[in-house]
């Protein structure tokens, strides 16, 4: 199969070792067609003959962006979005109206598709990088350990959280390559934006440490046992609650480890790029067989256009302030009709 990837490329490397021939196009400098501003439908057509690629799909999915392509409705393939940071990206739920499918990473947030009728399915995150198994580890002499942005602009109590965690339980607290400390951890505290499902806890399990995760929805305890899989979960923003779990996991060692290597063992077999890939590539082969495009382009145009251009018209509310004139402008337009394509 020949897939278009626009955008984030995180599954990429996973459907190419499936046998997939895909394309990337993105801002991205590694990407195989590099573009620097937003595109319509017929550009990227273009682009795509220049390089002598025909696509029988195209895959959309979130990478933290600006959109792209600023009329998805119009391709002449099967189109798939997939909408990960929903949570922070309201304009995602219109823009869906572009294509013919969209996965969602947060399952709480299915249902924002679903009621507006559009075709939707749950399709968690997962580990997006192969790693060592645990065969290959050292020892654990890091109890408890956190690796992430600390001072995160979209998550205010991570910081206050972290700093009361730490006065009541050792705490590694670091920014950059989690491998080797995760690898090192007996336990990985994770803290969420949104109470949501994200890398960190599969990354955290994938290196054979105890995932202990804020009690949250978005599908957790349908993917992980807790007490099982990952630890009991604490309540959200709770640094006192998690403390004690950390405490009284850490003195019971050998279950601790029970926990960790289960919860690795589900995340190898079941969470990983290659399985996700998997999935993706069986929706792809079903929406081709449908040839779920042509029902698209024949039918609802008009309607389609207005409701992507009206996400344009919700993302360029979020420039705020003279320094975004020109991404609100442009998104404006966009939402107006007025860029020339």
């Amino acid at each position: 199969m020949r897939i278009l990837n626009l955008g984030g490329g995180m599954l990429v490397s996973a459907l190419r070792k499936l046998g997939h021939e895909v394309l990337t196009v993105s801002f991205d400098p590694h990407a195989d067609i590099v573009v620097r501003q937003p595109f319509f439908h017929l550009r990227l057509q273009r682009l795509l003959a220049a390089k002598g690629f025909i696509p029988n799909v195209l895959f959309y999915c979130d990478n933290g962006n600006l959109p792209l392509l600023l009329d998805p409705q119009n391709v002449p393939w099967p189109n798939v979005w997939y909408s990960i940071d929903t949570y922070c990206n309201p304009w995602h739920i219109p823009y869906a109206n572009g294509f013919d499918l969209s996965f969602v990473a947060q399952k709480d947030f299915l249902a924002l598709f679903t009621q507006e009728e559009l075709t939707a399915q749950w399709l968690p995150l997962f580990c997006p990088h192969p790693l060592a198994n645990s065969a290959e580890e050292g020892d654990r002499d890091i109890p408890v350990a956190f690796v992430g942005t600390v001072k995160h602009s979209n998550n205010p109590d991570r910081q206050p959280f972290l700093r009361a965690f730490r006065r009541k339980q050792p705490l590694v607290m670091l920014s950059g390559d989690y491998v080797p400390i995760f690898r090192r951890a007996c336990i990985v505290l994770n803290q969420t934006a949104f109470s949501e499902v994200n890398f960190r806890c599969f990354e955290a399990m994938a290196c054979g440490a105890a995932l202990l995760m804020e009690n949250c929805a978005n599908g957790l305890s349908e993917l992980f046992t807790p007490g099982e899989e990952i630890l009991p979960l604490y309540m959200r923003n709770d640094a006192t609650d998690a403390a004690r779990i950390a405490a009284l996991s850490l003195a019971n060692s050998e279950k601790l480890r029970e926990i960790a290597i289960a919860g690795q063992q589900v995340v190898l077999m079941k969470h990983t790029a290659l399985a996700r890939a998997a999935t993706v590539a069986e929706v792809f082969t079903c929406l081709l067989a449908q040839q779920v495009h042509t029902i698209r382009l024949a039918q609802e145009q008009e309607r389609r256009t207005a409701l992507v251009r009206g996400a344009f018209g919700v993302l360029a509310t979020d420039f705020c302030g003279p320094q975004w004139d020109v991404y609100r402008n442009f998104y404006l337009d966009a939402a107006s009709g007025c860029l020339s394509v």
